[in-house]
């Protein structure tokens, strides 16, 4: 059976976009994509996730997902309430966070390792989940796409 076509990732390569090159130095390929129905996105390409999660080195590629959370220091205001000793087996509850708001910056500068507990602290007192905030992204005003009459169109569904 021929996979149905996907109208959001259509609407994303026929406006010219182009999914951002994986955060970890030394890698060319593009980022996996979560979901194309939020143009939700990961950090990392599908092969760098893998060796992560595997330990897996992969030569000329520098993974930059830290194995602690990088706010052991208090830099967001507060202190990571987790000891950084205790990560080995919370792996799975570390975060990439675009610093800027902007998930096709992949730039490792604007990439940080949080804990889920400090990353949503984080968005809530920064204000990261307000879709009006001016540094973030909004994929339908640049698509052009308006959701309710995409929604009518069968996108969002």
């Amino acid at each position: 059976m021929a996979k149905k076509p996907n109208p959001n990732k259509e609407a994303f390569l026929k406006a010219g976009m182009e999914l951002p090159t994986c955060v970890n130095e030394g890698c060319q390929n593009k980022i996996a994509v979560r979901e194309w129905k939020y143009f939700s996105f990961k950090s990392e390409c599908s092969r760098c996730m893998t060796a992560r999660k595997k330990n897996i080195t992969t030569k000329g590629v520098t993974i930059h997902k830290k194995k602690t959370c990088e706010n052991h220091d208090g830099h967001l205001g507060f202190k990571c309430p987790v000891d950084p000793k205790e990560w080995k087996d919370y792996q799975s509850s570390l975060d990439l966070d675009h610093l800027d708001g902007d998930h096709m910056n992949n730039v490792p500068d604007n990439v940080k390792t949080y804990c889920k507990l400090c990353h949503m602290r984080k968005g809530d007192e920064q204000g990261d989940y307000n879709s009006k905030k001016s540094s973030g992204r909004n994929l339908m005003e640049i698509l052009g796409l308006n959701k309710k009459e995409e929604k009518q169109k069968g996108l969002f569904d």
